[in-house]
Order: C-alpha cells, then sequence, then structure tokens
C-alpha cells in the first residue's frame, strides 16, 4: 500500500533556544500543513531545528494529522527527522500511532513510512509505504 500526494505550509512560529558562538544556533518550530492527495487534512508539527553557519540544518519533530483516507477519518501521530540544505528540505517519517475507529492493525497505518521533499512555494511531495497489501477502504 501507497499513499501519496503533498503538503503545503500554511504557518510557520519559530524561535532561537541557543545560538552558538562559533555560529549556528538551536531553534524550535511550530508549523501547520494543509494535506492534499491520498491523505486529505490539516497537521501541526513540532520541530527542533539545528542549524549550521551556513544556514543548512537538521531537524526532528513529532507531527499529528488530522484528516480523511478514502472518506474515513484519521488522526495520525508522525516521528520524523530531516535535513535542510541549499534552500531544499528532505526527510522519512513513520507513523507511531493512528486514532481512529477504522485503525484496524490489517490496515497497518501504524508503522507506515515514507520521506517527503520540498518543491517550492512552501510545498513537499510526501510518499508513505507499507509492505502490508490490503488497501485502506
Amino acid at each position: 500500500m501507497q499513499l501519496t500526494g503533498t503538503f503545503s505550509i500554511t504557518d510557520w512560529q519559530e524561535d532561537t533556544q541557543k545560538s552558538h558562538p562559533q555560529g549556528g544556533k538551536l531553534n524550535k518550530a511550530v508549523v501547520t500543513q494543509a494535506y492534499t492527495g491520498d491523505i486529505v487534512g490539516t497537521s501541526e508539527v513540532h520541530y527542533q531545528l539545528l542549524y549550521s553557519d551556513d544556514g543548512n540544518a537538521h531537524f526532528n519533530g513529532f507531527e499529528c494529522l488530522t484528516g480523511t483516507i478514502n472518506n474515513q477519518s484519521y488522526q495520525l501521530l508522525i516521528c520524523l527527522t530531516g535535513e535542510f540544505t541549499n534552500a531544499v528540505a528532505s526527510g522519512r517519517f513513520t507513523i507511531i500511532d493512528c486514532r481512529s475507529e477504522h485503525c484496524q492493525p490489517e490496515l497497518a497505518l501504524t508503522g507506515m513510512s515514507g520521506h517527503f521533499r520540498s518543491t517550492q512555494g512552501g510545498e513537499a511531495t510526501y510518499t508513505f509505504e507499507t509492505n502490508n497489501n490490503t488497501d485502506i477502504q
């Protein structure tokens, strides 16, 4: 099973937690996003970002995505990690919990992993994949 589409950033609030004397900084951000494609909905992501003095960054975070898949409502909790290099964000993520009456074990949403990569204008493509051949109804 595979879920694909795009998400766009609708709000980004970032604060510096610690600046390093030799350059770079540790920041915290809260980001809201809108999903389209196989998943339709919105999410809030809480990031920790470690910037180097050249402006590139490594980040990790947790995301709460509320939306629909095939007209069924879900709330997905996602753990992610990635990097921002040369103005492109990319990363990997895993669904660590699914909150819904539709989150039956055979659908294997929990444990699905995937990746994302920013395109332009605050948008990114996403892909969630699993080895489970069961489709979401």
